[in-house]
């Protein structure tokens, strides 16, 4: 039939779940939510917008209950989406279009991540952003996900779970699309983070012990050693990271490890690894802002402004960016652009006026 089915799966989400449903219910023709064992008002509220709510026992793997999810969907098209995201109504009507055009089997939308955090890799600001979803918080991180498919594929992955592997593997086409989804997730509580991370650890641990046949080994140990290192396991972290490159050395190992090796002080070895990872990705901020960050370190003023500079032309929207320049040009006593670089981070993130 076609339209669009809105999948959520849910558990205790009171907080958030009526603003996702409030941008999406003018532009679905249905909603199915699946609650793993709310105990607050969450089905009360996904009710009102009238849901088809399903109750299901958690089984520790998040594709299951996706694929529940979708298993209940009657219509063509499918707008996976949590509770503590929405979409702008502009970007719903493109979903709409997206139909019309029916010129692939999935798309890409840009998953924004919004948070208070200071330094946070590829942070950038939401000053004079164009979403009015955006002034939740100072600034969000930015990634691709394929939330938009048509019905008949399924995920994969007890964690970090995705359609992509369904779709490639019947050869269907996957475009990227403008549209955004605004995650407030991270203004949670440090708490709710922490506990979030904790469960998201042990899935992966027991994909690296048992294997996974929708992720390759190397990215499994990735993704776990990014938990782990949100949650300040930083020795874990590497020993994951080191495993990771045995296997294959991808960028994404690479530079995280390289900014590990920051923290440790041990600055001739992130080098390697950064510079590793730069051959793969030429254009990437965070890995120059990295090498700025290792060269002003190592007392190195003028290659850390080269690399702040060139950073910051890849992302004039990090605060953080324009902070590590400042910092680097007073300790040549250039304080005049110091000062410029400053203003230009405060006016990004209010936090450095600190």
């Amino acid at each position: 039939m076609e339209g669009i089915s809105a999948c959520l799966i849910v558990k205790n989400e009171e907080r958030f779940i009526e603003r996702c449903l409030e941008s999406i219910k003018d532009f679905v023709d249905e909603i199915v939510v699946v609650d793993t064992g709310s105990t607050d008002r969450t089905k009360e509220i996904a009710s009102r917008f009238n849901a088809r709510v399903f109750d299901y026992k958690w089984e520790d793997d998040f594709s299951k209950a996706r694929n529940f999810s979708l298993d209940k969907a009657k219509y063509d098209w499918i707008l996976s989406i949590d509770a503590d995201e929405s979409i702008s109504k502009e970007d719903m009507k493109k979903t709409r279009e997206i139909i019309d055009l029916n010129e692939a089997e999935g798309y890409y939308f840009t998953w924004r991540d919004y948070t208070n955090e200071q330094g946070v890799l590829g942070w950038k600001s939401s000053l004079n952003d164009r979403y009015d979803e955006s002034k939740i918080a100072l600034g969000f991180t930015e990634n691709k996900v394929i939330r938009f498919f048509k019905n008949g594929y399924y995920f994969e992955g007890k964690i970090h779970e995705t359609v992509e592997n369904s779709i490639r593997k019947a050869g269907g086409k996957i475009f990227l699309s403008d549209v955004v989804i605004h995650h407030y997730g991270n203004v949670r509580s440090k708490e709710e983070i922490i506990e979030k991370k904790e469960k998201y650890i042990e899935l992966l641990k027991d994909k690296v012990e048992k294997g996974s046949e929708e992720k390759e080994k190397y990215y499994v140990l990735y993704e776990l050693a990014r938990e782990q290192i949100v949650k300040g396991d930083f020795e874990e972290a590497k020993k994951n990271l080191l495993l990771s490159l045995e296997l294959n050395p991808s960028f994404e190992s690479l530079s995280m490890l390289g900014a590990l090796m920051i923290k440790e002080k041990q600055y001739d070895n992130a080098e390697i690894y950064l510079k590793r990872a730069l051959l793969i990705e030429p254009l990437n901020f965070d890995v120059h802002s990295n090498l700025g960050i290792l060269y002003s370190e190592r007392k190195e003023y003028l290659k850390a402004i080269k690399k702040f500079e060139r950073a910051l032309e890849l992302n004039p929207r990090s605060a953080d960016g324009f902070y590590n320049l400042a910092i680097a040009y007073s300790r040549i006593g250039k304080n005049k652009k110091a000062q410029e670089c400053l203003e230009k981070a405060i006016e990004l993130n209010p936090k450095y006026k600190k």
